[in-house]
């Protein structure tokens, strides 16, 4: 947890944001007029998620001496909540140090979909020879149509077993577009693998963005945001290569951390990156609330 987070001031902060996220809502838990727990959560509706509503990094938090157990009950009222918009699917973001919370979620019937994690950079990596007949180099201008050619490798992934995650249609020329801006993108480093003019891998970071109720993004830190490689080009060495080279680079620069996030299901990015060395941090917990709730309630229609 960043050291910020130590004052009750930036601690208040937090609290406040995460209410003033749109269409947000809290509940409390009181032993004798005494907080011993609180839940936060707000509703996004988006073209991927649907109705969905989100537990944040700062949206959970229990005294001691109550135990976690009056997290279940608040989740009672927030869900109740949610349910009544429509909302039914549920996600949250719990600390991996925290197990009791954890627990209390998987007994709500929450499960691990996304890991979030962080590495110390405090020691630069080795960086490795380039292999025989192929280039890696920091991504430049001229270099978006390399880009574009990549920006399908995650996301097919994704889509295949056990992960099954989907991707719209309509999004994916809008993806290629996206890519291919990163490469004069000044506040964005990328580096490519490329075998002539055939790009091979990519990894792209920036500098990350700590936010008022961002209790898990420490400072000095950098985001890897983007990792992938060609199906043809794995088990060479590419991503092994490209992450020693940004996590020396951003070392150099004054960084002191490097976070970075997968889907659990993505067996190749859940291997890799914590041979890596990051460590799990966050897991985005999710419950689909089956839907026929809103009608099936067992009482007869007349």
């Amino acid at each position: 947890m960043p050291d910020r987070f130590e004052s009750p001031q930036q601690a208040q902060l937090a609290l406040l944001a995460a209410l003033a996220r749109e269409h947000a809502a809290g509940f409390a838990a009181l032993d004798d007029g005494q907080l011993v727990a609180y839940l936060i959560g707000d509703m996004v509706i988006d073209s991927i998620w649907g109705r969905s509503g989100w537990i944040r990094w700062a949206g959970c938090a229990y005294h001691p001496s109550a135990g976690v157990e009056p997290v279940r009950d608040l989740y009672a009222a927030l869900g109740k909540h949610w349910v009544g918009f429509g909302v039914f699917t549920h996600c949250a973001l719990v600390p991996v140090s925290d197990p009791a919370m954890i627990g209390a979620f998987f007994s709500l019937s929450f499960g691990v979909q996304q890991i979030h994690a962080l590495q110390s950079i405090k020691e630069s990596g080795g960086r490795r020879s380039a292999p025989p007949g192929v280039e890696m180099r920091r991504a430049r201008a001229g270099d978006e149509q390399y880009l574009a050619k990549l920006s399908d490798i995650i996301w097919r992934k994704q889509i295949e077993a056990p992960a099954w995650a989907v991707m719209m249609p309509d999004d994916v020329a809008g993806r290629a577009d996206a890519w291919a801006e990163l490469a004069t993108d000044n506040e964005v480093t990328a580096w490519l693998a490329m075998r002539g003019e055939e790009p091979l891998a990519v990894q792209i970071y920036w500098p990350s963005e700590p936010d008022d109720d961002n209790v898990m993004v420490p400072d000095d830190c950098v985001y890897l945001s983007v990792a992938g490689t060609r199906p043809e080009a794995r088990g060479q060495g590419f991503g092994t290569w490209l992450s020693d080279h940004i996590l020396a680079e951003a070392h150099s620069a004054g960084f002191r951390y490097c976070e970075t996030d997968w889907r659990s299901t993505n067996l190749l990015s859940s291997r890799f990156w914590p041979k890596r060395g990051f460590r799990p941090v966050f897991y985005r917990l999710v419950r689909r609330v089956d839907q026929r709730i809103s009608w099936a309630t067992g009482i007869p229609i007349d």
